[in-house]
């Protein structure tokens, strides 16, 4: 008699604490996975975040003179490494020639800061606007050493693993329709491409670019701005204080965020530009900044 009360009281216990474990685990399970993702994957473009003026002008005034080659086709895969490598690298030179420029001028205004004419001062706040950074009535050189923090180069090295990883060499769906080599993601309903494989309460879509310069510009310009990229900034910036060359091995340990795989993603991005030797892109601008890994 004992021991069938025992076994009821175990029973019952028993069935006490799956009541409590059961609804935890209900409400992780039921959490829509377009949420989690908003959270671990850092690569959203939301309408504020495409191409500023400058940008725009730029793309006017420069207009591509190559066509995007068609890299399913390149069945050697050492010409087609070679081939992506070609095509991507100038538009990251000269995303990364337009930040120095600014990086220039900045730093020329910030000995100035609370003398700017009117000129300058509107182009300040432009830039404080794109980089999100909070409105202010006068500028100081504080912000402008802030601004200093967003406006910078992303290493070829970098930018070509990232793009080679999340375009599979330019041969993926969105590369080829959207021209986006990146992944990155909106939230506007048809502001691209919808994933085959994207869940039922999901929302986003894949981002269309016009061409593959606009989708490297845009790249850089989320690292730049989006929080989430925090340490890679504070990365770059304590290697340009100490005058060190500011390769994309170290700023790779910045992009934690950038996938759901986390270190997983940081390791086989590290893992493509050791593998390729891509550090021998970073020649832009060898007398203003080493480049070399």
């Amino acid at each position: 008699m004992e021991r069938k009360i025992l076994w009821l009281i175990s029973f019952a216990l028993i069935f006490i604490l799956w009541l409590k474990i059961e609804p935890v685990k209900d409400v992780q399970s039921n959490t829509p996975k377009s949420q989690v993702s908003e959270t671990t994957n850092d690569r959203t473009i939301n309408e504020s975040d495409e191409a500023t003026r400058d940008e725009k002008n730029y793309f006017k005034t420069h207009p591509i003179q190559t066509k995007t080659p068609d890299f399913n086709a390149i069945k050697n895969i050492k010409l087609r490494k070679t081939t992506f490598f070609n095509f991507l690298t100038p538009f990251v030179n000269q995303k990364n020639t337009l930040l120095l420029a600014e990086r220039d001028r900045l730093i020329s205004l910030r000995k100035k800061a609370k003398s700017l004419s009117k000129k300058d001062k509107k182009w300040v706040i432009e830039l404080m606007s794109n980089y999100k950074l909070n409105k202010v009535d006068t500028i100081t050189a504080d912000d402008i050493d802030e601004l200093l923090a967003h406006i910078d180069i992303v290493p070829t090295s970098l930018v070509l693993a990232q793009a080679a990883n999340e375009s599979a060499w330019g041969t993926s769906r969105f590369a080829t329709e959207g021209n986006n080599f990146f992944g990155q993601w909106c939230f506007r309903k048809g502001c691209g491409l919808v994933p085959e494989s994207r869940d039922d309460d999901a929302d986003h879509e894949v981002r269309k670019f016009s061409n593959a310069r606009e989708s490297v510009f845009s790249y850089i310009d989320n690292l730049n701005s989006n929080a989430a990229y925090k340490e890679l900034r504070g990365i770059r910036a304590d290697l340009r204080e100490n005058e060190a060359p500011i390769t994309g091995l170290a700023l790779v340990h910045g992009l934690d965020h950038y996938s759901q795989r986390g270190q997983d993603y940081v390791d086989e991005i590290e893992g493509l530009i050791q593998y390729n030797k891509l550090w021998r892109f970073n020649t832009l601008n060898r007398n203003k900044q080493k480049s070399t890994e």
